[in-house]
This record gives structure tokens, C-alpha cells and sequence, in this order.
């Protein structure tokens, strides 16, 4: 087990969880602007938990998303930009000084309906709009997150090549074996090879899936990797809303065998809390001694 850095947990179902009706299409972005001391307070519990690194509260803060609520091109970017750019305060203002921001940019559409992708020019010209705007926040770190196809990632990561800030990408999968929409894994892990990428990641795949993509990422990607699974039982849920969680016992052994195979960054996804983070800051020490 090599030594390895702790990624934080959940916003939209601690959101949830914690009284928020999340709306449709802008979901957990609007809580940067109308709840943002609950926003900073669920960040500042991780890092308190031991999080080395916070994402920002940024899944849907695109134009894209809130042009879907009815508003025009111009007020939809503006409303997108002020809510990111909330974000990224509300994760400064709870890390300490050694805490890494991560600055999180998702599918344009939805995580889980690859099909839904827009097109690769569509996916230039609004991930590099993303991408300039989280530069100018100063965050410490991109992600590509959730990512659920070969193209939309590999556009995603054309389209943030000139920014100069480390790139992380994450990646939520059918099976061990391909993401959502069908490419193999392996192959899309070589097609990275063609980027400079710090961190691949496996995030928001049930605890089952996780542990058996495992091996794949360790016999295809021979950078820095890492996992933050989803809690919930069965097949994640699309709104965030989770009924039914797996045990903290399930998911410590998830996060140890990740570890065991050199996983460089172990968190959690939807359905994870602090408790959850915490628990992993205890196999550290443990780890240690």
C-alpha cells in the first residue's frame, strides 16, 4: 500500500440529505448562490474529515444547464459564470492553506446518457469557455469528471490543452470493462496518453463495479489513478436521491483494495459524507503505524 492523498465527498446528496429540493437541469449550482454557507459548511466538513483535496460545487454550472430553466444565451452564461465562480470561493474559504482545489467540469449534458453528447464542436467551444473561466478562479487543479465516453473526453481535453493547470480525468463505466457508452476502457486510457494527464480516476460506479475495474486501470494506465465510488445500491441514481447505502465496511474494503493495487487518491461520490472521508483518514494512521 503506497502512500496516498484523500479526496473529499458528495455535495448534492449531503445537500440533499441536509433539507435541499435540488431543481431540474442546474441542480446542486443553484446552493452556490442561494445556500452558499451550507455549500462552504458541507466542504469544510471534509476538510475537517482529512480531505487533501475539495471539488468544487461546479457539475452544473454551464450556460448549457441554465439556458434549460428558460433563461436567454447571454442571461444563462452570466447567471453559469456567477454560480461557478461562487463555487470556487465557497471551497476556498473552507480549505486550509495546504488543501487542493480541484476545479470540477462535467458532461455538457448528462453523466449517465452519453448519448445525449452535443457534438465535438459544441464540446470545444463550451468546455474551453469552462475551462477559462475556472483558470481566471485560480483553482489548483481541472477535472474532467464523470466522464461517460471516449469522445466527449477527448474533446473535453482539446479543448483545455492551452490552460495551463495539472488535468485530472474521472470516469464512470457499464461495466469493469467500458464506460457508459460503450468504449473500452483500455482504449480510452491509451487515448490520454496523447495528453498530459496527472490523474485518472474512477468515480460514481458502484462499489462492485469499482473494485473490478480496478484491475484494469492497473494493467492499462501506468500514471497516478485513483477511485471515489458511489454509495448507493444498485445502478447510481439520476437525481442524486439515494434510498438505500451500502455498509461503511463495504466501502472501507473498496477503498483498501484500490490502495493495495497503488491507487495515488481514494474519495467518495454520491451517497458518501464526512463519516466516510474520516473512516479513510483512519486506514491512513493506521497505515502509518
Amino acid at each position: 500500500m503506497a502512500s496516498y492523498k484523500i479526496l473529499d465527498g458528495a455535495m448534492g446528496s449531503e445537500l440533499i440529505k441536509r433539507g435541499l429540493s435540488l431543481p431540474k437541469h442546474i441542480w446542486s449550482a443553484e446552493a452556490n448562490i442561494h445556500h452558499p454557507k451550507l455549500v462552504q459548511n458541507i466542504h469544510r466538513q471534509y476538510v475537517d474529515a482529512g480531505a487533501d483535496y475539495i471539488i468544487t460545487n461546479t457539475f452544473r454550472t454551464t450556460p448549457r444547464a441554465y439556458q434549460k430553466t428558460g433563461l436567454n444565451r447571454n442571461k444563462a452564461c452570466q447567471m453559469a459564470e456567477k454560480s461557478l465562480i461562487q463555487a470556487v470561493e465557497h471551497a476556498k474559504n473552507a480549505a486550509d492553506p495546504s488543501t487542493k482545489i480541484i476545479g470540477s467540469i462535467a458532461p455538457l449534458e448528462d453523466c449517465y446518457k452519453p448519448e445525449l453528447f452535443p457534438g465535438r464542436d459544441a464540446a470545444l467551444s463550451e468546455f474551453a469557455q469552462l475551462g477559462h473561466w475556472m483558470a481566471e478562479t485560480e483553482v489548483d487543479i481541472l477535472i474532467l469528471e464523470t466522464m461517460n465516453s471516449m469522445e466527449e473526453t477527448e474533446a473535453g481535453l482539446c479543448a483545455l490543452k492551452g490552460i495551463d493547470l495539472p488535468l485530472w480525468v474521472s470516469f464512470v463505466l457499464k461495466d469493469e470493462s467500458h464506460l457508459l457508452s460503450g468504449d473500452r476502457l483500455d482504449d480510452t486510457l491509451n487515448m490520454l496518453n496523447n495528453f498530459q494527464i496527472e490523474m485518472v480516476l474512477l468515480n460514481c460506479n458502484p462499489l462492485l463495479r469499482t473494485k473490478n475495474a480496478v484491475d484494469n486501470i492497473v494493467d492499462n494506465w501506468h500514471g497516478d489513478w485513483g477511485i471515489y465510488p458511489n454509495l448507493g445500491r444498485g445502478e447510481p441514481s439520476v437525481d442524486g436521491c439515494i434510498t438505500e447505502y451500502e455498509s461503511m465496511e463495504k466501502y472501507l474494503s473498496v477503498v483498501e483494495y484500490a490502495l493495495n493495487g497503488g491507487a495515488s487518491v481514494v474519495g467518495g461520490c454520491c451517497g458518501s459524507s464526512p463519516e466516510h472521508i474520516a473512516e479513510i483518514k483512519k486506514l491512513k494512521y493506521n497505515f502509518a503505524e
